[in-house]
Formats: C-alpha cells, structure tokens, sequence
C-alpha cells in the first residue's frame, strides 16, 4: 500500500458520524417494512402502528431470519417471519409465542431514527453509545402553500462521499463543469455545520442568464440544504448515505416556490428539477472516475479545500475528542 493511500485511510477510516437520510416519509406507511443496507449493515426499516419510523440491524439472533424479508409489524413490534420472535422499538425481544422465557440476551441493535421535513434520518455512529448530539432543523417552507414537495430522485454513486462533500470548497469546478460562474465566494465551518455562499451567474441549458444568491449548509457530514434567490426561489436538497465503502445513495431534488407561477406550474416545476438533476449528474462521471489526493497542488483560485478536510475528518473521530 502506498503511503498516500495509508494517509487517505487513516483520515476516513470506516463510516462517519451523524444524521443520514435512509427514507422518504411519504414511501413508509403505517406497518410497512422494507430492507435496507446502509454504512456496510443489513437492516430493517418499519413503521410501526402509532406512526413511529424504527431501524434495526436485519438478522434475528434466534436462527438468522433476515426481519425485512417477510417480518410484519404487531404494534410497535416487528415480528420475525422464521419462528415469530417479536422485536420492540429498542430492539429487545418481547414474546416468544411458544416459550416461557424470554432468553435475556435475545435482541438486535437498532439505531436512533428522526423525521424532519418530509425524510426519515438515522444517527450513525463511529463508537456504540455514541448518542446523537445536534438535531436536524424543520423547515417552515416544507408542507408550506405555493411551495412543492422535494420530487426526490435517489442515485447509485460508485464513489466514497468525502469526495461529493469537497464540493463544498471547490469553487473552481463550477465553471468548467456546469457552467455556472461565482464572483463571489466563501465557506464557514462551525461544529457540525459547513456553510458555502456564492454569488454568481448560470447559463440555463435552455437558454437566458439567471444571476444566482445561494447559500448551501451541511447539517452533518451528509445533509445539505441550498437556499438559491434565483429566477424562481428554491431550497435544493442533497442527501448522500454510504451503502458500503465504495457505494453511496443520493437523494436529490429541490422545493420550489411556485406561487407566482400562473400556467404550467408542474412542467416548469419539472423543468426546473431536471435542470438540476443534468447538472449533478455531471459531477458524477468525475467523482466515479477521479483520484483522491491526500496532498494536493492547490492554486490562490482554488477554495478553502484544507479548511474544508479538516472539518470533514471530525465525522471519523471519536465524539469525545470534537465535542460534537
């Protein structure tokens, strides 16, 4: 091994800690349960009958039965579909229908689930008991009259997601990428938050120039929430959760104000998603094809790219040691 991939290793060893996106709300009804693999684990995902969204590592610890290939939801409960062994929403073992008593160590681990703004989130962490230490805001658009729903669409990303975050300080791709021009620039970093501010101008592929505000914010090391004063006021969304060390799931889409829309508010609504969606998809064919550099050359055009690693490497340590 080399030594710059031992550095790059060590940086980002594992999985990061935080609030990642593994659902939308509006795709998990009461007593459904879907399987779902995130961060290298095999887990389920249930709603249970009082509305509560519930994450458990998939295989019963009775003889293995994986809880989201056939489990039902009792309650609160999910019930194996091996031998019915039923699981509560801590993941301790509740009923045994055909045993006396119940064996104590019977239970699976589950994790820390939260719902905000239309998606279901679950807490990773990098230590167990690590419990989560920032929560993720509601926004008061969201559901809000004249705006629309996300219209996520969720992409397969052969990549690790250190390197979709680095856009955060990458001023000098927009250009030659998308298209897109940032007369001003900056980033701030704060705890578990990482801020982008640009001032610009984009060249939509259809045509025109629209000068651009925006400002874009990790909530964590896999949410982000970019607040764009455009033609039309959005707030886009981009959610990336690693599948495994090498796989990421992307959602992406945006909430648009259309109040002042008269005709053809869901073409243009439409229009206006695909444009972003062509343009992160541009990104992708890099980032699936690049070489990570520990210790790159850098140049006074470029961004905050140090600034910004140094943030990012606080997900992969010890919560002891960052206070967050």
């Amino acid at each position: 091994m080399s030594t710059a991939q031992e550095e790059e290793e060590e940086l980002f060893p594992g999985y990061p800690r935080g609030w990642f996106v593994i659902g939308v709300s509006s795709e998990l009804a009461p007593s459904d349960v879907k399987p779902i693999k995130y961060f290298g684990r095999e887990m389920v995902l249930y709603r249970g009958e009082s509305g509560a969204a519930i994450v458990h590592d998939a295989f019963c610890p009775h003889l293995g039965a994986h809880l989201g290939h056939g489990g039902k939801v009792v309650g609160e409960t999910i019930q194996c579909p091996f031998h019915a062994w039923r699981f509560d929403e801590t993941g301790k073992c509740v009923d045994v229908p055909y045993a006396k008593r119940i064996p104590p160590r019977a239970c699976v681990k589950n994790n820390p689930v939260q719902e905000h703004n239309g998606l279901i989130f679950m807490w990773n962490a990098r230590v167990e008991g690590e419990d989560p230490t920032w929560e993720i805001p509601d926004l008061p658009e969201y559901g809000s009259a004249g705006w629309t729903d996300w219209g996520s669409a969720l992409i397969d990303i052969k990549t690790h997601p250190k390197e979709i975050v680095e856009n955060l300080a990458d001023k000098g791709h927009f250009g030659p990428v998308h298209g897109t021009w940032a007369n001003e620039f900056g980033n701030e970093f704060k705890d578990h938050i990482g801020i982008q501010h640009v001032k610009g101008v984009a060249y939509p592929r259809g045509g025109g120039e629209d000068h651009f505000e925006l400002q874009s914010t990790y909530y964590g090391p896999g949410y982000m929430l970019t607040e764009m004063q455009s033609v039309l006021p959005n707030i886009m969304l981009l959610c990336h959760t690693p599948v495994d060390t090498n796989n990421v799931h992307v959602r992406i889409g945006a909430m648009i104000d259309i109040s002042n829309v008269k005709e053809g508010k869901e073409d243009f609504q439409e229009g206006y998603r695909q444009n972003i969606i062509v343009g992160f998809k541009e990104d992708i064919a890099i980032w699936e094809n690049k070489k990570y550099r520990p210790r790159p050359i850098l140049c006074d055009g470029d961004g905050d790219v140090g600034a910004l690693r140094r943030w990012y490497q606080k997900f992969y340590m010890p919560q002891a040691e960052v206070g967050y």
